[in-house]
């Protein structure tokens, strides 16, 4: 069963290594997409997905509400989105699927980003905070 709950970064002032998570639920993803991200209504996302008002205002207020697929898939669509993503099972918003090769990592490199000891979040975390970025 997937947990309902997603996890936004949180960063504390001035230092980017006291980042903290917050749980997220499914319905406030879902309405922080809408407003945060598009600036809709409710009536606006429905007549943009042909879902009813009524039904998206139930997925936004109650996480025990049973999205249908065909639900999932128009509105992680309409917010291109991955359904994971939508539904909170991880932070990317799409799947890239690049291999390894593409991304031009050492043998070093790959087997710390694959080894369980380390904290895969706070890999993800570090390499995209904005004070790590840097021009080669």
């Amino acid at each position: 069963m997937t947990s309902p709950y997603c996890f936004l970064p949180i960063t504390c002032f001035p230092h980017f290594l006291c980042t903290m998570h917050t749980r997220l639920t499914i319905p406030e993803r879902l309405k922080d997409l809408r407003v945060a991200e598009k600036r809709m209504s409710l009536q606006e996302l429905s007549d943009a997905t042909g879902i009813p008002s009524s039904t998206l205002d139930n997925y936004e207020k109650d996480e025990n509400v049973d999205m249908s697929l065909g639900n999932l898939l128009t509105l992680a669509d309409f917010y291109q989105v991955s359904t994971d993503y939508f539904l909170c099972r991880t932070e990317l918003r799409e799947h890239t699927n690049k291999s390894v090769s593409a991304l031009h990592l050492n043998d070093d490199a790959v087997q710390i980003l694959t080894d369980e000891k380390y904290n895969p979040r706070l890999l993800s975390e570090l390499l995209s905070h904005e004070s790590f970025h840097y021009k080669v």
